[in-house]
Order: C-alpha cells, then sequence, then structure tokens
C-alpha cells in the first residue's frame, strides 16, 4: 500500500489529536475566519451560478420516479413542515427536503461537476444551505452565498485528497466528500466555533458513504448526494450541541476518513493554497445528460459527425482510447437496466450521440434504452485503456481520443482522423 501523507513525524499529536498543525483543524480554521468580504468577485458569480444550476437540476429531477420514492418517506415521517422540497408541494424539516432536494439535483446527471475530485457539490450543498436557511432561522443572502462557498472549497479539497484512489476502490465520490462539503456549508452558516466546526467535519467523515456499484442499474446513485446533504446538516448541528467527532479524522493513521477509503492520498491538497487558489474555480457545469467521465467522448463524437458528416447508420465501429478511471466508470459493455446504467454507460452515449447528434434527456427516455438500434451500435463501441493519456495526470483523468471507421469504402475516410479530447468539463467562465 502507498500511502503519501503531508503531517511531518514533529506533528504526530498534532494529527493525533486534531491540534494546531492538523489538516482538518486547518481547514476548519479557515472556515470559521472566512467572510463574505474577503471573497474574490468572480467567486460570489461563481457561488451564484452553483445555487441556480442545482436549483434548476434539481426541478428537472424532482418528478423522477427516485425523488417520488425519497419524498413519500419523508412525508410518511411526520417532519415540521418549515423548508421547501423543490417542485412538488411537499414541506418538511431541513433535514427531510435536503434528502429530497439532494435526490432531485442529482437525478437526472445534470449536476455540476468538480473534475479532480471526481464529486458533484451542487447536489449536496445547495440543499442544505436553502434547506437550513429556510428552516432554521433569518439568514441573508450573503450569509447563504458565504456558506455555499465555504461548502465547495472543503469539500472540493477534502475530495482531491483521497481522488481517484477512494474511487478505484469502488466507493462513490458524491456520497463521501458532499457529505463533509454539507457539513462545512452548515457549519458556517449557523457559526459554530473552530472545535466544533473539527468535530462537525469528524462527525460527517463518520457518515461518509456510497457504492459506485449502484451506477450499473440501481436508483441509490442518485440517492447518495441526497443523503450527504442531509447528512452533513446533522454533522453540523449535532456538532453544535456538544457531540464530538473524530478530531483528526482526514489525517488518522488508522480508521481516519483517507485511511479507510483509500489506498493512496495526499494531504497537502488539503491546505496548499487555501484561501487564495479556489477550488471552486474548477468547478463546472455539464452541456449533456450523463456522467462527467463521458462528456470528452460526446464533444469528440459530435465533432466527428459534423466535419465529415456522418450519420450513425454510417457507423461501422467505434474506438474509444481512454483512461483507466474513465474506462473503469463507463467502459463496460452496455446491458439495459434502468435510466441510470444508460446515462453511466460510454457505449450507449457513444451510440446515441452518433445517431441523434446529442447526449442530453431526450436520448435517455425509457423508449430509447432498449432501442435495437441504439444497442446494435452501441455493441460496436470499443473502449480501451491508453498508457499515455493516464501519464497525463491527475488533472486530466477523463482525457480521449477517438476513431470512428464508417461501413463504406467509398467515404472519404474508413476510418475518420482521430479527434481528441482532453479538456475538462465546462468551467463558469466557459459558458
Amino acid at each position: 500500500m502507498n500511502i503519501a501523507v503531508s503531517v511531518p513525524s514533529d506533528k504526530a499529536h498534532s494529527a493525533a489529536t486534531g491540534d494546531a498543525g492538523s489538516p482538518t483543524r486547518a481547514l476548519a480554521e479557515f472556515a470559521v475566519g472566512l467572510r463574505y468580504e474577503d471573497l474574490p468577485a468572480d467567486i460570489i458569480a461563481n457561488a451564484k451560478r452553483c445555487i441556480l444550476d442545482s436549483l434548476g437540476c434539481g426541478v428537472f429531477g424532482a418528478p423522477t420516479p427516485w425523488t417520488r420514492s425519497v419524498a413519500r418517506v419523508v412525508g410518511k415521517l411526520g417532519q415540521k413542515e418549515s423548508a421547501t422540497a423543490w417542485g412538488m408541494p411537499l414541506r418538511a424539516d431541513p433535514t427531510g427536503v435536503a434528502m429530497i432536494n439532494g435526490t432531485a439535483a442529482q437525478g437526472y446527471e445534470l449536476d455540476d461537476c468538480h473534475d479532480q475530485s471526481m464529486s458533484h457539490y451542487g447536489a449536496g450543498v445547495v440543499p442544505a444551505v436553502l434547506g437550513a436557511a429556510e428552516g432554521l432561522g433569518q439568514f441573508d443572502g450573503k450569509q447563504v452565498i458565504l456558506a455555499t462557498v465555504v461548502g465547495y472549497e472543503l469539500g472540493t479539497r477534502i475530495g482531491n485528497i483521497v481522488s481517484p484512489s477512494a474511487f478505484h476502490r469502488g466507493f462513490h465520490p458524491c456520497g463521501l466528500t458532499s457529505t463533509f462539503a454539507s457539513a462545512a456549508t452548515i457549519g458556517k452558516l449557523i457559526g459554530l466555533t473552530t472545535d466544533q466546526f473539527v468535530s462537525a467535519l469528524g462527525l460527517a467523515g463518520s457518515q461518509a458513504a456510497g457504492l459506485m456499484a449502484s451506477q450499473f442499474g440501481a436508483m441509490a446513485k442518485r440517492f447518495h448526494s441526497g443523503k450527504a446533504s442531509q447528512n452533513g446538516i446533522l454533522a453540523a448541528m449535532l456538532a453544535a450541541e456538544g457531540l464530538t467527532g473524530v478530531r483528526n479524522v482526514l489525517e488518522a493513521p488508522y480508521g481516519g476518513f483517507c485511511s479507510a477509503y483509500a489506498s493512496e492520498y495526499n494531504l497537502h491538497y488539503a491546505t496548499d493554497g487555501l484561501g487564495t487558489d479556489y477550488e471552486m474555480r474548477c468547478n463546472g457545469f455539464k452541456q449533456y445528460s450523463s456522467l462527467a467521465s463521458s462528456h470528452t467522448s460526446v464533444d469528440a463524437l459530435r465533432a466527428i459527425r459534423e466535419k465529415h458528416c456522418i450519420k450513425g447508420e454510417d457507423v461501422k465501429s467505434v474506438r474509444i482510447e481512454a483512461t483507466t478511471m474513465v474506462h473503469r466508470h463507463c467502459g463496460w459493455p452496455y446491458v439495459p437496466a434502468e435510466t441510470i446504467t444508460a446515462q453511466m454507460n460510454l457505449p450507449y452515449t457513444a451510440a446515441v450521440t452518433l445517431l441523434e447528434g446529442n447526449a442530453f434527456v431526450d436520448q435517455y427516455a425509457d423508449s430509447k434504452l432498449r432501442d435495437p438500434v441504439i444497442l446494435d451500435l452501441a455493441n460496436r463501441v470499443e473502449v480501451v485503456v491508453a498508457p499515455d493519456l493516464d501519464a497525463l495526470g491527475p488533472h486530466e483523468m477523463r482525457a480521449v481520443r477517438v476513431t470512428v471507421t464508417t461501413k463504406s469504402a467509398s467515404s472519404s475516410a474508413n476510418t475518420c482522423p482521430t479527434a481528441v479530447a482532453t479538456g475538462r468539463i465546462r468551467s463558469p467562465t466557459s459558458g
């Protein structure tokens, strides 16, 4: 096991207790000390856009069967009707609506994405902060924006520490690191002290959960973000009432979050550039209704389709060279099961893109999931690992090369010129 840590041996006591010098406490101190006046203008604008994007995703995801299942359960619990479930008449307490709205926001693979940490923080942060702001007291817009920034910043940094190792071990980053993000958001909103904030992070770590096998055909994948959003509220509120959490939750060498969930991790990501290099600047917004790891392939296929005037029926085969992460995440053979199966699958997504020119919500309608034409082309999509793309490093985990071979030798080329996509999910400044 190769473990990379950032705590020097002469600070062993600090690492063990969460005292001054530990990454966990450093994040807590940053969060508690950050003021709205400290925020750069672009970060304030990004926070507003993240809130609006998550609201839009949540309203769209509200009618889906998975969101309705969660809403029915919350309705049966008889909670205090102090906050709003988006897109439906139901009201519940902040924990209840956070679980509903978080599930809805992640409900159709449209929610925002942070590249390196491989997670979607809007579905964990925004339902929590809006539910708490509505249901727990009087909070103004600046407080909501500041809490949102804190949640994104801590969530992404903790995600960066364990990415992609935690994913490769089979854990869903949204369920893991969005729990920290939600706890940090609410901890800032309700004004936790530094010691309380440390405990809130520890309590979040004790609740972090989510299994990647859900991507193959289980509604649970959407629910992970909703549960993370709810769990974060509980972590912060419990810490405010004196419940202590693991104080060195990030750096604990045995039973800590990083040591338990990742075979390799780097604690330097917790504090490098903290307060100046905001990770929210690396957060992007999806253009397609599929997992983020498929977007570079969709971009490449759409470019080939347009440049060579190719239609889906012209295609003999597709070869997608990808990183190990992309191959594991979505390169498996497509076998129809649920909506999530298609949205998380690259062969299906590549096929429907070539046939219809897009991979948005209409391409994942129930009527398409078992369409024999789509299935036939999906079976002719090959996804392979390219070592040279792996060598590009963690900031290019979604790099691909795509080659489309046509059926007719009379076509301009049997094998279309390779379209290379090595970019990230679009950032807030790129539209």
